[in-house]
C-alpha cells in the first residue's frame, strides 16, 4: 500500500477522520474563543492546579503542564481516577475536563472535589457534566460539538490556557500562542498527503512502524507528546506502542534491549534541536546503539524551533498525522475504537455512578 497513492484518502471513514485532522492547529484558537466569556471566581488562595480527565480530554492537563512549565509558579497535577485523594483538597483549582460529558471516572473525582468546597470550571461538549456543572453554578467552558474526543485536545487545550491565563495562574499571551499556531500550520503543510514520502516525515516513521510495536523515546517539553503519541497509535493505528522519558529510561528500560526483540520493535525518538548537552549525548548514543548493536528500526522526529509551545503543537501536528498514515498502512479504520466502547459499555457500575449523579444533583441522565 502507497501512501502517495491520493486515491487511498477517498474511503469515507479517512475523508472523515482527515477532516477533523486538518482542524487542529485552528482547534486551539477555537477553544480559547470558547472560553472568552467565562468568568472565573476563585473561592480560595490557589496553591496548585489539579486536572481531572482520562483518555483523550486526560491528556490535556499532561500538554499544559509541559507548556506552562516556565511560566507558572505552581504545580499542575494531573488526576486519572474515580477518587480525589485528600492532600489535593488544600488550596486546588479543579479543571474538569470530559468532551463527552459522561465519563465516569471524571464525574466521579469532580463530585468529590466539590463536595470538598474547591474552585473549579469544565471543559466539556455537553453532556451529564455539562447539565450538572449549570445546575451547581460550575463555570463552564463549551466546546465544539461532533468531534472524536481525541481530535478535540486542541480546543480543549486551548479552553484551559485561556482561563489559566485570564485568572494569572500562566503567563502567556494571544500573540504568542497565534505564533504558534502558524508555526503548527507550517508543520501540518509539510506532512499533508499530497506530499510525497521523499519528503514526508510522518510518512516515512509510519511506513517503518506500522507492523511492530512502537517506543517512544521523548524528554522535557515532549514528553507529554510522547505520551499523546502512544495514545493516537493505540486509538488510530489500532496498534501496541509505548512511551518512555529520559532520564529514566537511562537507569532501567535500555536493559531490555537485544537483537531477539528487532524484529518485532521499533523506535521512534522525538528529539529538539536544543536539548541539554547531556540529553543530547544519551540520545544520539541511544540511537546508535539501537541500530548498530541491537539492529531495531529508528526514526526520528525533531520539533520545530522555539519556545514550549511552538515545539509541542508543531511536534503533536507530525505525530497525530503519522498514527494516521500508519493506520492506513495497516488497512484499519481510524474513527471507530469498538474495543474501548465495549469495555466501557460493559463497565455497569460506571452506568449506574453515572445515574447516582445526575439524581444527587436533579438533572437528566
Amino acid at each position: 500500500m502507497k501512501l502517495d497513492e491520493l486515491s487511498l484518502y477517498e474511503k469515507p471513514e479517512l475523508r472523515e477522520f482527515l477532516a477533523q485532522l486538518r482542524t487542529e492547529p485552528d482547534g486551539f484558537l477555537e477553544g480559547m474563543e470558547s472560553a472568552e466569556a467565562i468568568s472565573l471566581k476563585l473561592r480560595h488562595d490557589v496553591s496548585s492546579v489539579v486536572f481531572l480527565g482520562v483518555g483523550g480530554s486526560g491528556i490535556v492537563g499532561d500538554l499544559l503542564s509541559d507548556i506552562t512549565a516556565k511560566r507558572r509558579n505552581l504545580p499542575i497535577i494531573c488526576h486519572k481516577d474515580y477518587s480525589f485523594p485528600p492532600y489535593l483538597t488544600k488550596g486546588a483549582l479543579v479543571v474538569v475536563v470530559s468532551y463527552s460529558g459522561n465519563t465516569a471516572e471524571t464525574l466521579s473525582a469532580m463530585v468529590k472535589a466539590y463536595d470538598a468546597g474547591l474552585s473549579m470550571f469544565a471543559i466539556t461538549s455537553g453532556g451529564l457534566m455539562g447539565r450538572v456543572c449549570k445546575k451547581l453554578g460550575i463555570p463552564v467552558v463549551e466546546i465544539k460539538a461532533g468531534l472524536l474526543p481525541r481530535m478535540a485536545v486542541p480546543h480543549m487545550l486551548g479552553a484551559a490556557i485561556s482561563v489559566l491565563t485570564g485568572v494569572g495562574i500562566i503567563k502567556m499571551s494571544t500573540d504568542e500562542l497565534r505564533n504558534a499556531v502558524e508555526r503548527a500550520k507550517r508543520a501540518q503543510a509539510s506532512v499533508e498527503v499530497h506530499v510525497g514520502l521523499e519528503s514526508n516525515v510522518a510518512k516515512q516513521v509510519a511506513s517503518r512502524i506500522y507492523d511492530k510495536t512502537a517506543f517512544i523515546y521523548s524528554h522535557g517539553p515532549l514528553s507529554s507528546v510522547g505520551y499523546r503519541l502512544k495514545c493516537q497509535l493505540n486509538e488510530n493505528a489500532k496498534m501496541l506502542a509505548v512511551s518512555q522519558c529520559l532520564p529514566e529510561i537511562l537507569h532501567n528500560d535500555i536493559e531490555g534491549w537485544s537483537p531477539e526483540v528487532a524484529r518485532c520493535l521499533a523506535a521512534v525518538m522525538l528529539r529538539c534541536k536544543d536539548e541539554y548537552p547531556a540529553v543530547k549525548e544519551a540520545l544520539d548514543r541511544m540511537e546508535a546503539d539501537l541500530r548498530e548493536r541491537f539492529g531495531i528500526t529508528v526514526s526520528r522526529i525533531e520539533s520545530d524551533e522555539g519556545d514550549e509551545v511552538t515545539k509541542i503543537f508543531s511536534t503533536m501536528v507530525i505525530c497525530d498525522y503519522m498514527s494516521f498514515y500508519a493506520a492506513i498502512m495497516r488497512g484499519v479504520d481510524p474513527v471507530r475504537v469498538d474495543r474501548i466502547k465495549s469495555m466501557r459499555e460493559g463497565i455497569v457500575s460506571n452506568t449506574k455512578l453515572l445515574e447516582q449523579v445526575a439524581s444527587r444533583f436533579g438533572v437528566k441522565h
